[in-house]
């Protein structure tokens, strides 16, 4: 019993699992082969990062960036048809009114102050050669007054301005004058009547020489009047002779790219017969009849059909201001059609 107690155990005892030789082998072999492991498997080095480098962009890309940020572009969105409709509003210059004055004056044909005494003032060279030659042919006769007129003469032709400034445009049938103020846009034509309702009008016009005859029924002579402001501050009108007759009727009528329907009578543009001068502020454009009564444009525009009297039409276009080129003035300043005329008769 003694020896068996004190003899070492056996191989079977000393490798039997759970037992503490056990549990040291088993250790040991975990720690050899963790050791064969780590000398087996190379260290681990982290991978080398580049640095970040900015792409390069163009220069013509960034200047198209640039515009785009400072014309306000908004990619994706929808404009404004208000906002827009308001700046092009806003930016758009605003119109410039030229103030024209006519006045009919109603006299006796042998009245000498508004007969030889005012023509002797009135400069006609102004219209040249031909012009002159084809109104004294159809009795007219046009100049320009830039003189100073004698009291007597002036008080007639340039009355004080009136407390109601809304007169009528046609010329009425029983006074001795009549004044009307305009304010026309540059190039837009506007009518001065000079007379109405005409039952039967024979007019007779010569030109080159022949002489062509045509009778107007329910005729309204008026002169198309246009105004352009030049350069020097002077303004040059155009009066072209017009003959509105027959009945009312509708028509398509084309301006400015569209149609639109109007109503009125038949014209006829007596173009040959124009009336075209450059007028100094202040000063006036004078148009009267010549030559004895001969159903000429110039007895179907001034002279009454019925006794001796006969018209005289005197154009006054307001004192401009400055003597810039229109083209170059500020957008949206003020025009000079509002200012008092300057009065000949000074």
């Amino acid at each position: 019993m003694l020896d068996r107690a004190t003899r070492p155990a056996t191989g079977r005892d000393h490798h039997r699992p759970g037992s503490s030789a056990h549990r040291a082998a088993a250790r040991a072999v975990t720690r050899a082969a963790a050791d064969a492991g780590l000398r087996s498997v190379p260290p681990v080095v982290p991978p080398v990062v580049p640095p970040v480098v900015p792409p390069v962009v163009p220069p013509v890309v960034l200047l198209i960036i640039l515009l785009l940020i400072a014309s306000g572009c908004r990619a994706g969105l929808r404009p404004d048809p208000a906002a827009a409709r308001s700046a092009a509003e806003s930016a758009r210059p605003a119109p410039r009114t030229i103030g024209v004055e006519f006045v009919f004056v109603r006299h006796d044909r042998h009245d000498a102050a508004l007969g030889d005494e005012l023509w002797g003032l009135v400069d006609e060279q102004v219209l040249g050669d031909a012009a002159r030659t084809r109104l004294a042919a159809n009795g007219l006769r046009a100049g320009v007054v830039t003189a100073r007129l004698p009291p007597h003469i002036a008080d007639r032709l340039l009355p004080p301005p009136a407390a109601d400034e809304s007169l009528p445009a046609a010329l009425p049938d029983n006074p001795a004058l009549v004044r009307h103020v305009l304010r026309l846009l540059p190039g837009r034509s506007s009518d001065v009547l000079a007379a109405t309702g005409i039952g039967e009008l024979v007019l007779l016009e010569r030109t080159e020489g022949a002489v062509r005859g045509t009778t107007y029924r329910d005729a309204s002579p008026l002169f198309a009047l246009k105004a352009w402001p030049a350069a020097d501050g002077r303004v040059r009108l155009r009066l072209a002779p017009t003959i509105k007759h027959g009945p009312v009727e509708r028509s398509w009528v084309g301006e400015e790219g569209m149609f639109r329907l109007e109503a009125g009578q038949r014209r006829d543009l007596l173009e040959h017969l124009a009336i075209e001068a450059e007028v100094p502020g202040g000063s006036m454009l004078v148009v009267g009849c010549a030559g004895e009564p001969a159903s000429s444009a110039g007895d179907a525009f001034f002279r009454d059909r019925a006794g001796g009297a006969q018209r005289l039409l005197a154009i006054i276009p307001a004192a401009r201001t400055g003597t810039a080129d229109p083209m170059f003035a500020p957008m949206g300043a003020a025009t000079a059609a509002d200012e008092p005329r300057e009065s000949l008769a000074e």
